[in-house]
């Protein structure tokens, strides 16, 4: 073998021990480990159901064609607190394939896996908060399940909701601020536990094409998760919302008050333009 030969394999012999040693002293990082395996489980067919959904055909030609399907999965007897998952989809026709899995899983930590409540909502105003009128069914299966079937069965009714659990009263516009009244614009009533300024509100109310002043009224009906009551000190929070979308935006109008659930003839006062 020829000397020039003879180098050429001992610098490649020295570079493949070298490179040996560079992959021996360079692991895999914990943060990319534990990105891979997130994937590995957002991936695993045994963590996530699968199906169908459809309306019952004794309620089907009496269904509103514009809504939005609300899919909420709990692990089997739980029935208030954040769901285990949630997923949201517009425009759709019936019967609507459906998935709900590991990648829709709310909190951080938590995994979709063992028996698994999943309620669809065909809902008429989008909110999450299920209200009279809206349609629901619910199915109980096991993790990894396919080709299970949803009834859209059940249409929510109004409940009867006592006076001591209600805020009622007038909401008006300050005067200053009525010639910049968005068109088309949305009213939310939301409540929060007095001293609460995040999270999930206590209650909500969502009103379209209102008129000023406007008579409402918001309570144990309003309550956004299922076990919650509607007790109070409450800071009640008005807004006049140009998208209609929950989160405030430049252009909304708001105001707020402290009241308690019982109390009646509340005046809210839309008084403050949020700027851009």
């Amino acid at each position: 073998m020829k000397p020039l030969a003879i180098i050429l394999l001992l610098i490649c012999f020295v570079m493949t021990i070298s490179c040996d040693q560079e992959l021996k002293e360079h692991p895999i990082s914990p943060k990319i480990k534990q990105q891979m395996d997130a994937r590995k489980k957002i991936s695993d067919p045994a963590r996530s159901i699968s199906g169908t959904i459809a309306f019952d055909e004794s309620i089907v030609s009496k269904v509103p064609k514009q809504g939005t399907l609300f899919l909420i999965a709990r692990p089997e007897g739980t029935l208030s607190g954040p769901p285990l998952a949630a997923k949201k989809h517009t425009l759709i026709k019936f019967p609507f394939s459906f998935k709900i899995g590991q990648e829709n899983v709310m909190l951080e930590g938590n995994t979709f896996e063992g028996n698994i409540t999943v309620t669809a909502r065909w809902d008429l105003d989008g909110m999450p908060k299920a209200s009279p009128d809206d349609i629901d069914g619910s199915v109980t299966v096991t993790s990894g399940s396919t080709g299970v079937k949803i009834l859209l069965n059940h249409v929510i009714e109004v409940k009867k909701t006592s006076t001591d659990k209600i805020v009622s009263g007038t909401i008006r516009i300050d005067s200053s601020l009525a010639d910049k009244i968005p068109e088309g614009a949305s009213l939310f009533i939301i409540a929060r536990s007095e001293g609460v300024q995040r999270g999930i509100p206590l209650a909500v109310k969502k009103i379209k094409e209102v008129t000023f002043p406007y008579s409402f009224t918001l309570g144990q009906s309003d309550v956004m998760l299922p076990g919650a009551l509607f007790e109070g000190p409450v800071t009640i929070f008005v807004r006049l919302d140009k998208d209609g979308d929950a989160a405030p935006a430049p252009g909304d109008i708001d105001g707020v008050i402290a009241a308690n659930p019982g109390e009646q003839q509340v005046e809210i006062i839309l008084n403050h333009l949020i700027e851009p």
